[in-house]
């Protein structure tokens, strides 16, 4: 997530025309909601299982949050992004895309909560 916030979307946008980066960084940021959502699942089902596990990954309703912000992004805002775009209006279009922008930041400000939570000594 960090990885294609901070690396990946800037090094499309500066080697490649905006289209073409903005298709790019669509698509890394589609693959990070989903698989960063399946994770979510496996992290909540191996709580279940490993109750000791449980006391260490974090608070339910943050790994919820940090798999949800993203995935809101994708199925909700995502959609109207392109509607908006495709009728012109970019200032909705930028306004969307700085919702989605939040939800992304807040999840991987979530995530980073998660995985020092998680490394913390016993």
């Amino acid at each position: 997530m960090w990885t294609i916030c901070a690396i990946a979307a800037p090094a499309a946008f500066a080697v490649l025309d905006r289209p073409a980066a903005g298709r790019l960084a669509g698509t890394l940021f589609r693959i990070e909601t989903w698989l960063g959502f399946v994770c979510a699942m496996l992290l909540f089902a191996t709580a279940l299982m490993h109750k000791t596990l449980a006391t260490r990954v974090g608070p339910p309703w943050l790994i919820a949050a940090t798999a949800a912000a993203p995935l809101l992004s994708e199925l909700v805002l995502s959609p109207m992004m392109a509607a908006a775009r495709a009728a012109n209006d970019m200032a909705r279009f930028g306004m969307l895309h700085g919702l989605s922008a939040i939800l992304f930041v807040g999840a991987a400000l979530g995530a980073l909560a998660l995985v020092l939570r998680f490394n913390r000594p016993a």
